[in-house]
């Protein structure tokens, strides 16, 4: 690799993209993402700083199917670091959510520097926002915070909606829509004969129950992925990343859901839920139980979009995910979400 455009210095420190495409992926079905050639990379930083810079270290963060994520750190530059994301469609709407919706100020995020393309990649230039990660560093009042920040940006992007539906930029679904969506997903199970009828017969009688319960939230944008692993920590700041494919316009009970769910990806925040929902629930002026209530609903639905996804990717052809073939994930997921639908009954 050469680190300064047009050079070669041995010196950078890194773990090779290269290298990582030659280890096994957890699952083998799985083909990682192959990312733009060295040289893309080399001009596209050259144009980003305006001369040639000397790269120190290259440190691969994420290595997935449809993205692959470096800090790249520089010498002699500012930034001194950057996030340089590789990803392939449907991931792609990153960009589109980076330049016309999310504004930093409001919704976190970090900045967007720069966008290239590499046939189908999109490659982007990130504000590296840090290592710490909330996952690991949850307080009580940084739960309060999470809490409160959430529910002014809900907020502010419920004045938006109708601005950012127009933009047509990302999928709409709200509680009209949810039905409807879980009867596709079922569909295309059924078809591949990836779902027994009475499960597929329970997820969309419950999607119909769920769209009732949370017939009375507002409209607004929503993450869609929002795990305190997705939230950086910097001094006093709270920073929300990977915006993405699941990022829509949509019930804020989700990211609620998901924020104060018990999963592994929450980590150290799952001590403190109860203050983050007082917290929000403060914030937005709603009563507590009264959200406390339709939680459940929004948790299930969450597991659905999920779902959905694994069906999506099947259509798209891929056969492979993470943690194993998407039809056993599928399946495991299907089963958690029946008994979640049997619980709400």
């Amino acid at each position: 690799m050469s680190p300064v455009a047009g050079e070669y210095n041995s010196g950078v420190r890194r773990r090779s993209v290269e290298t990582a495409l030659s280890l096994p992926p957890e699952d083998p079905s799985l083909t990682l993402l192959s990312p733009a050639p060295e040289e893309k990379l080399q001009a596209w930083l050259q144009e980003f700083f305006g001369k040639a810079v000397s790269m120190t270290n290259r440190e691969l963060l994420r290595h997935r199917d449809l993205s692959c994520v470096e800090r790249l750190t520089f010498k002699d530059a500012l930034p001194e670091t950057l996030i340089y994301k590789q990803v392939l469609p449907p991931w792609d709407v990153e960009q589109d959510l980076h330049e016309r919706i999310l504004i930093p100020s409001i919704a976190s995020s970090p900045q967007l520097y720069m966008t290239a393309h590499y046939g189908s990649l999109t490659a982007m230039l990130l504000e590296d926002l840090g290592t710490v990660s909330l996952k690991e560093n949850a307080q009580r009042m940084i739960a309060r915070q999470l809490g409160e920040e959430l529910a002014r940006m809900h907020r502010a992007y419920q004045y938006r909606i109708d601005e950012i539906i127009q933009m047509n930029v990302l999928r709409s679904l709200t509680p009209i829509d949810f039905e409807e969506c879980v009867s596709s997903m079922v569909e295309h199970m059924s078809g591949w004969g990836d779902i027994e009828a009475e499960r597929a017969k329970l997820l969309v009688q419950t999607a119909r129950t769920i769209a009732h319960r949370l017939a009375g939230e507002p409209i607004t944008l929503i993450h869609g992925d929002l795990y305190s692993e997705n939230i950086i920590m910097r001094g006093e700041r709270l920073f929300i990343i990977d915006w993405s494919w699941f990022t829509m316009i949509s019930v804020p009970t989700i990211d609620l859901a998901t924020l104060t769910s018990n999963h592994a990806k929450n980590g150290t925040l799952r001590e403190f839920t109860e203050d983050l929902l007082e917290a929000y629930c403060f914030e937005s002026g709603r009563k507590t139980d009264d959200v406390r209530d339709v939680l459940p609903y929004a948790s299930v639905f969450e597991r659905m979009l999920f779902l959905n996804w694994l069906v999506q990717r099947k259509q798209r052809g891929i056969l492979g995910t993470t943690v194993g073939p998407v039809e056993k994930v599928m399946d495991k997921i299907g089963a958690e979400i029946e008994g979640a639908c049997r619980s709400l009954a």
